[in-house]
C-alpha cells in the first residue's frame, strides 16, 4: 500500500497547503473506495493484476505550451502524484508509457514505498519519440524480474518509440512483457501506425512460437476500435485480445490493448467479477463539478492564467480566427485535469497464476 505519512499535519510537504492536504486526503478516500468497488483485491498467490497505463506527459506537462502559450497546462499539483500512486497500487505490475522525466517517476515510487521497483528504457537522442521512456513498475513481493530486459530493435525498422521487453514471474506463471507506444501520426492516414503495429506484432508472435514464451504485448497502440484497420495486425499474427474497452477518458477510442500469445492452458482469467476493466479515476478525483476550486488552486501556483480564459477548442486550431471557439473555464478544466492525472485510463486484467493442481495431476500420472 502507498505511504501517506507525509500528509500528516506535523510533516508538511512542499507545495501543499492545509486546504490542499485536506482535499488530497478526501480524494484518496474516494479513490480507494472506488478501487474496492471496481477492482479485485490483490492476492498473495492466486492471481496477478496486470495493467497498462499511458500517463500523459508525465514530468513534461509544464513544457507542452503552444507558441502562443494558450494550451499550457502548468505543472502537476502535489496531490496528483498521490492519486497516480494510489491507482498504480491497485495492481501488481503496470506497463507505463509517456514518462518524460525520472524525477516524476521517482516521486511516485517514493509514495509507493520500498516494496515497489521499476525497469525503464533510456530516451532516444532525437526528438521523434518526444524523449519518452517506457517503464514497468511492479511490486517485488508479488512479481520477480527474471534478469532479461531490453529495447527491441528489428533490422530495417525504425520505431518512433522503441518497444521495451522484460521477463517476469509471478507464482507459477512465467511471462514476457513487451510494451509499446505506437506512433499516432496523421489521424487521417494511419498507414504508418499500422506498419508499426504489424511489425512488432509479427516479430513477437514469431518469437513466442520459437521460444515457447508466454508473451504479452501491451500498451498504447493508438488503435481506434476493434473494427478499425489499426486492430487487424493483432488478429493477423495470432494474438488473443480478450478485452474490449474504450480507454481514453472520453470513452470513444480503444487506444490501449493487452494481447496474449501464450502456451496452452497458461492464459486463465481470474475468478473475480469483474476480472478486467478500464479504471475511470475521474469519478473520484478532479471531478467535473470541482472546476471552480481548481481554477483557484491553479491561480495560486503563480502560472499565467490565460489558458483558462483564452483557450481555443483544439478542433478549431486550423480554422480562421473568426471561426475559432474559445472554451469556458469548465470546458478547459476537462482538458487541464488530463495533465494532472492522464487522458488515458488504466486497462487491467486479472490472471490466474497458481497452477499447483495441474502440476500434481501430472505427477500423479508419472510411473
Amino acid at each position: 500500500m502507498p505511504y501517506y505519512s507525509s500528509l500528516r499535519p506535523s510533516r508538511p510537504i512542499r507545495d501543499i497547503s492545509t486546504d490542499d492536504r485536506r482535499r488530497t486526503i478526501a480524494g484518496l478516500q474516494r479513490l480507494r473506495a472506488q478501487k474496492t468497488a471496481e477492482i479485485p483485491t490483490r492476492t498473495l498467490k492466486d492471481t496477478l493484476l496486470l495493467a497498462t497505463w499511458n500517463i500523459r506527459d508525465f514530468g513534461n506537462e509544464d513544457k507542452r505550451a503552444t507558441p502562443d502559450g494558450q494550451s499550457q497546462p502548468g505543472p502537476r499539483l502535489e496531490e496528483s502524484y498521490y492519486y497516480i500512486a494510489e491507482v498504480i497500487s491497485a495492481f501488481d505490475i503496470v506497463a507505463i508509457q509517456e514518462i518524460n522525466t525520472m524525477a516524476a517517476l521517482e516521486r511516485v515510487m517514493q509514495i509507493l514505498g520500498p516494496s515497489w521497483d521499476y525497469l525503464t528504457t533510456d530516451i532516444k537522442p532525437d526528438q521523434t519519440g518526444n524523449h519518452e521512456q517506457m517503464t514497468f513498475v511492479y511490486d517485488k513481493r508479488k512479481v520477480w524480474f527474471k534478469h532479461v530486459a531490453g529495447q527491441i530493435v528489428i533490422d530495417g525498422t525504425q520505431f518512433v518509440r522503441t518497444p521495451y521487453y522484460a521477463a517476469f514471474q509471478s507464482g507459477w506463471f512465467r511471462f514476457s512483457l513487451s510494451t509499446v507506444h505506437i506512433l499516432y501520426g496523421d489521424w487521417k492516414d494511419t498507414s504508418e501506425r499500422i506498419r508499426e503495429i504489424d511489425t512488432i506484432a509479427e516479430f513477437l508472435s514469431n518469437r513466442a512460437d520459437r521460444t515457447g514464451e508466454n508473451m504479452i504485448l501491451l500498451g498504447d497502440f493508438n488503435i481506434l476500435s476493434r473494427k478499425d484497420p489499426t486492430f487487424e495486425p493483432l488478429n493477423n499474427h495470432g494474438w488473443t485480445v480478450p478485452l474490449d474497452f474504450k480507454t481514453n477518458v472520453n470513452k470513444n477510442k480503444s487506444y490501449d490493448q493487452i494481447a496474449f500469445k501464450t502456451q496452452k492452458g497458461k492464459l486463465r482469467r481470474g475468478p473475480s467479477k469483474p476480472n478486467a476493466g478500464a479504471f475511470d479515476f475521474f469519478k473520484s478525483v478532479f471531478r467535473k463539478d470541482e472546476w471552480q476550486g481548481y481554477y483557484d488552486v491553479a491561480a495560486a501556483t503563480g502560472r499565467p492564467m490565460t489558458s483558462w480564459d483564452h483557450s481555443i477548442n483544439w478542433r478549431d486550431r486550423d480554422k480562421p480566427k473568426d471561426q475559432q471557439r474559445h472554451l469556458t473555464r469548465a470546458q478547459y478544466f476537462d482538458q487541464w485535469r488530463t495533465w494532472q492525472v492522464s487522458d488515458h485510463m488504466p486497462l487491467w486484467i486479472e490472471l490466474q497464476i497458481d497452477f499447483t493442481d495441474d502440476y500434481l495431476k501430472r505427477l500423479a500420472k508419472m510411473k
